[in-house]
């Protein structure tokens, strides 16, 4: 059975206490929570990342590649190796569209090829620059996900399609995956039969909270676990608004154990939630950027600047047990990571690493330059933000 928390290196894991006591766990050693060997059941590993964008810069090193995206990902290898992986798409991928950065993202098909490649398995586009390429841009995308063998949530060629949940399984567990959107940049054609659709649940719309929570009613009577991307709240905005706990508790009465939320652009908090009937929820209100330039200018020197949370992300990894018919989570952990600026032939680009490895990677040199130092030193800062920040939550337990 694998450990409730990751043993590599210097990765960051949490507990949630909540579940690890009614899973019955052991203490095995200090900070080390292990799940007591269970006699029967299967468990499953859900992991999550947040906002992937296509700006400008790392476009540019995209087309000196031959727009094959795969070194975007090589300093999180291995690291999205869970039975599923969840990530939120925040570009279209319209072949018949020129490459763009913001603000009106689109990106080449090698995009979902790469992301394939690092272990993404379903992607949210139900985000606001989902009609970034128009309608038949979001039609191609929609094409292009499936062609790339990866499964999308929150939009779709009909209504029907946008609102359908989709459904991965692993491990004899069932998983669904529902997506909304607060809004769209560029809106759809009003009254015109067969335009795509997009899932909208704005701020304090009672209307539209009934709808998603009444999807998820639906959605729990074919699958074991319901997750749910809520792209909602305040850019950059670090603290969690009443309307993300409402919508939040709503959708999660009605069947939901796991809410990921995106847009913010950087890292809200990780809480449990027990819903009434006794299931153990988890929230991650905003899992900040994953692939993004927002932290440009960032360095040691200025490491305690507001845009340096822009450039802090996590993976969150949720385990979960089905036993005895019934499913539950029994822990969840997670690995900061960083976007780390790398020069690549004439430009540079921004590309998630994960902060662990990266700061071993250079602790371990015999001579380092005097860059090498300012960055460690900017890692190991921004590493103890993201663990204090999702460490204040009474219940949760850093590793």
């Amino acid at each position: 059975m694998p450990s409730l928390l990751k043993h590599q290196g210097a990765v960051l894991g949490v507990c949630l206490l909540f579940v690890v006591h009614c899973a019955g766990c052991k203490q095995s050693g200090k900070n080390d929570l292990r799940p007591s060997p269970a006699p029967s059941g299967t468990e499953i590993v859900i992991a999550a990342v947040g906002d992937i964008m296509m700006p400008a810069s790392i476009q540019e090193a995209a087309a000196l590649n031959d727009y094959n995206y795969d070194f975007l990902f090589d300093g999180i290898a291995g690291d999205l190796s869970s039975d599923i992986v969840f990530a939120n798409l925040e570009t279209p991928v319209d072949q018949k569209s020129s490459p763009a950065g913001y603000p009106r993202f689109n990106a080449r098909p090698g995009l979902l090829s790469a992301l394939k490649k690092a272990g993404v398995g379903v992607v949210s586009v139900a985000n606001n620059h989902a009609l970034d390429a128009g309608p038949r841009g979001l039609r191609r995308t929609l094409d292009n996900i499936e062609a790339a063998g990866l499964r999308f949530t929150g939009a779709g060629r009909t209504r029907a399609e946008a609102e359908r949940p989709a459904f991965l399984s692993a491990n004899e567990v069932t998983v669904a995956f529902l997506a909304y959107t607060y809004s769209t940049n560029v809106g759809l054609p009003k009254k015109k039969k067969g335009m795509p659709a997009v899932n909208i649940l704005r701020r304090d719309s009672n209307e539209e909270l009934m709808r998603a929570a009444d999807h998820v009613r639906k959605a729990r009577h074919s699958a074991d676990l319901v997750v749910v991307s809520l792209h909602w709240s305040d850019e950059y905005r670090v603290n969690v608004t009443p309307w993300q706990r409402r919508a939040a508790a709503e959708l999660m009465e009605a069947g939901a154990d796991v809410i990921l939320g995106h847009h913010p652009h950087v890292l809200q908090p990780v809480e449990p939630y027990t819903a009434r009937d006794g299931r153990k929820c988890v929230i991650a209100f905003s899992l900040g950027n994953f692939l993004s330039s927002q932290n440009y200018g960032i360095s040691d020197r200025n490491r305690s600047h507001a845009r340096a949370r822009r450039g802090d992300g996590i993976i969150l990894t949720i385990h979960a047990r089905r036993e005895k018919g019934k499913t539950s989570i029994i822990g969840v952990e997670f690995l900061p990571i960083w976007a780390l600026r790398e020069k690549y032939r004439k430009t540079s680009f921004y590309h998630p690493v994960s902060i662990a490895r990266e700061m071993g990677r250079l602790a371990s040199k015999e001579k380092r330059t005097n860059e090498e130092d300012r960055l460690l030193a900017l890692l190991g800062y921004r590493q103890k933000v993201i663990r204090d920040q999702l460490t204040m939550k009474p219940g949760i337990l850093p590793r």
